[in-house]
């Protein structure tokens, strides 16, 4: 069978050839001395120095006006500033000492992409850093001098083991520094995605249990009265006009619940304890929510703010105790909700109630 023509040109991706620059500046007349090994990192003299500190946001001040770059600021240097590496054996003798200083380099290199100035937290002394923050970003027409940061920047592998209560603390921590969380995921192909991750509080337009009255929930009461046990759930025959549209699905002349449906219903009608393992469902339900089966999508609700033949559900959900392990299948559960248009939210419990993290793609340069 024969191939198909291409009718695109696939995205030319960057090398970063060690030792040449890849900006589009026109390199200075006179070259820029090569940096010098110093105590805590490589030192960069002036003028230099002071356009990089200024502009840049990028080293550490040290005496005589000089600044101090870590090794991943002097290839990023090296790529867009016009900065001679140290030496030819450089980057080898380095990526030795430190296995991620090639991973932190592009993505050191990616988060600036977009205009903002990310400064490492080594780097930073006078705001407040996040645990385990690689970096803060400021938006580009933002001084780190004179304004707050945006966001707290974290990075990861694809492979790495994926700890969501981390991520939720950690998340929860940069909420209370009133900024982002953005995180930059890398594989071995030295790709980078980036996401941010935020809090969201989904709300819908649907009848709760509450809001029933007298007459609504005895016609409830009577069809469940009347339930027939399924393979999947219940099987309600209709006995009026049924008033609660955010549980079960009318089909064949009835109501078919799923069994969580059916446990929550029966909780509400005989004023029962729910059990642990509906209290989610029941968060949500009283949000004025609908929730329907998300196994196409690889989650397990797919979640409605309005009726099901009116919009779309705007969010995919997981539990906690469902959720992907590593980044590599988070990315994989995110990237496919986007195809669909829809926000991916993994549910956390929080002592006694819940909350609802959103993790979407974004890009360097958005904000």
């Amino acid at each position: 069978m024969a191939r198909h023509a291409r009718k695109f040109t696939p995205r030319q991706r960057t090398k970063r050839p060690l030792g040449v620059s890849i900006t589009s500046n026109a390199a200075p007349k006179i070259p820029h001395d090569k940096p010098q090994q110093h105590e805590s990192g490589w030192l960069i003299s002036p003028p230099l120095s002071a356009r990089l500190f200024q502009k840049s946001g990028l080293g550490i001040v040290s005496g005589n006006d000089g600044i101090i770059l870590s090794p991943m600021e002097v290839l990023f240097c090296n790529w867009h500033r016009h900065l001679p590496l140290p030496s030819s054996e450089w980057f080898e003798s380095e990526i030795q000492k430190d296995s991620n200083l090639l991973a932190k380099a592009v993505i050191f290199d990616t988060a600036r992409s977009g205009g903002e100035l990310v400064i490492p937290c080594s780097n930073i002394s006078n705001y407040q850093t996040s645990k385990s923050a690689f970096a803060l970003k400021w938006k580009r027409n933002q001084s780190q001098f004179k304004s707050e940061p945006m966001s707290h920047v974290r990075w990861f592998w694809t492979f790495e083991t994926l700890d969501w209560n981390e991520i939720y603390n950690w998340a929860e921590e940069v909420e209370t520094l009133n900024c982002k969380c953005d995180i930059f995921i890398i594989d071995e192909e030295m790709e980078v995605t980036m996401y941010r991750v935020s809090f969201v509080e989904p709300e819908g337009s649907q009848k709760t249990w509450s809001q029933l009255n007298d007459e609504e929930r005895d016609i409830v009461s009577n069809m469940w009265d009347c339930k027939i046990k399924t393979e999947s759930g219940f099987f309600m025959p209709l006995g009026g006009k049924w008033p609660l549209n955010s549980v079960g699905v009318e089909h064949l002349s009835g109501i078919n619940l799923r069994t969580e449906e059916g446990v929550w219903l029966d909780a509400m009608i005989n004023e029962l304890d729910l059990p642990n393992s509906s209290l989610l469902y029941d968060n949500l339900i009283n949000r004025g929510l609908i929730l329907r089966p998300g196994f196409k999508f690889g989650s397990r609700w797919r979640i409605y703010d309005d009726e099901v033949s009116k919009s779309h559900a705007p969010w995919l959900l997981q539990t906690e105790d469902e959720v992907a392990k590593t980044w590599e299948s988070a990315c994989l559960s995110i990237r496919l909700a986007e195809g669909v248009h829809k926000k991916w939210v993994c549910a956390i419990q929080n002592e006694s109630s819940w909350r609802f993290m959103q993790v979407e793609r974004w890009s360097p340069g958005k904000d």
